[in-house]
């Protein structure tokens, strides 16, 4: 995910993402 995006989690953050939508709504919030 992260060479996908071209950018950095936190393993806390990845920690907290379970689901795709979440994915989708970390990288909406962190771009």
């Amino acid at each position: 995910l992260e060479e996908e995006y071209n950018m950095e989690i936190p393993d806390e953050e990845a920690e907290k993402i379970a689901k795709v939508g979440d994915v989708v709504d970390y990288i909406k919030s962190h771009s």
